[in-house]
Parts: structure tokens; sequence; C-alpha cells
């Protein structure tokens, strides 16, 4: 449902926002339809791979273990090494997780009756706006928890720097960037907020995605659910 009473003008560090995540009042006739952010935990294990940097590292320890036991090594120099292997990696750990969570922090996505708004960025913080008229058509690809990520494809001569994007972007889409939602809960419910305003406006569709299924939306459009 459309958001009749947006949050009083704060300053952030983005500056003053009238409405949280956007650079100005909304002209008039728009209206905002859904805001959101990225879970910090999607953005550490899709972006990040922290889970795959978790096991590297006990990998790493577990094979230090036990190439020293074949050879009949002292056991306590090899303990020795797992452990600093080990602090190694929960301190990698440690730095990943916290720059998903500033980029998760410092991220909104916001929906309006006519464009899409990114407010991303962490040391150089940025808005990227979205027409619905620039989308060629849309993807969710949705997980079991309900998180999700909405990937938009551009119409050609619309391109958004994929530096400005990331991690808000697909990955390996270098030569034509494709501006995502990342993350975001319930992104079923988002898609298909997303595909009636852009149906609304007469835009494209959003596609069938992993684990979706699709509804029929106004003006033939479609979202997922």
């Amino acid at each position: 449902m459309p958001v009749t009473k947006p949050a009083p003008a704060r300053l952030t560090e983005h500056g003053l926002e009238p409405i949280p995540g956007l650079p100005e009042t909304l002209p008039a006739g728009e209206v905002l339809l859904w805001q959101g952010a990225p879970a910090w935990t999607e953005i550490a294990q899709r972006v990040f791979l922290i889970r795959w940097v978790m096991i590297y590292f006990l990998a790493l320890a577990s094979w230090d273990l036990l190439n020293t036991a074949l050879r009949g090594g002292p056991m306590v120099n090899a303990i020795g090494s797992a452990a600093i292997l080990l602090l190694g990696g929960s301190v990698g750990v440690g730095i990943l997780a916290l720059l998903a969570k500033l980029a998760a922090r410092t991220s909104v996505y916001s929906i309006t009756s006519r464009r899409l708004v990114l407010r991303v960025g962490v040391s150089l913080p940025i808005t990227i706006n979205i027409p619905f008229a620039a989308i060629a058509g849309a993807d969710l690809r949705h997980r079991k928890d309900g998180h999700g990520d909405i990937v938009m494809e551009l119409l050609p001569g619309h391109r958004i720097s994929w530096i400005a994007l990331w991690p808000h972007c697909a990955g390996w889409s270098f030569g034509r960037p494709k501006p995502m939602l990342r993350g975001v809960a319930d992104a079923a419910a988002v898609a298909r907020i997303l595909g009636e305003a852009v149906a609304s406006a007469g835009g494209a569709a959003i596609s069938r995605g992993q684990n979706t299924a699709q509804a029929e939306m106004p003006g033939g459009a479609t979202a997922m659910a």
C-alpha cells in the first residue's frame, strides 16, 4: 500500500533527507510505495562469500593437523600453526562481516509510482534514479527463507557505472551492468509491488525466476508471487 505519511526530514551522512533514502521531496502525483534495505547476511554470503572464506581457513587448519599427524611430527607445533590460521581466518571473516553490515546500513531501496531509487555507497554515497521507462525487464531470484534479489535489465542507451552500483548489481555484468535489489526480505511481495507499479506505468514485466510463481498483473504484465 502507498506510504501516505513519510518520516520527517532528518540529517544523515547523506545530507538532509526529506524522506529517508530520497534526496528530495517527491513531485506532485508521485507516491512512495515501498522502502527497504538489503540484509547484511545476504551481502556477506553472496557478495563476500563469507562461508567459503570460513571453509577455506578451516580446511587449511585441518590439513595442517592431518599432514603433521601423517608425518609423525610434533602435534604441539601443528596445533599452534592451526590456531594461528584460524585466528587469521576469524579476523578476515570479521572484516568481511563489518563491510557487509556497513553496505547494508548505508543502503536504502525505494519504489515509487514512477521510478526505482537506490541510495547506496559507504564512503561515497550516491542516489541512483531508474525510471520505469528505462527498464527492459526484471527477474526475481527467490530463496526459501523469503529473501531474494530483483535484477533489472536496462534498455539500450541507459547505462549505470558498475563501480557506482556494486554490490547492488548482478555479478559478471560489467559490459551492461544490471542494477538489483539485493537480499531484500519478503522478496516476492516486493516484486509484486514493483510489478504493479511498472505495469501501471506501462513498462516491462518481472519475469519468472528461481522458486517463483507467476501472477497476472494489470495491463497484461506479470509479477512474481
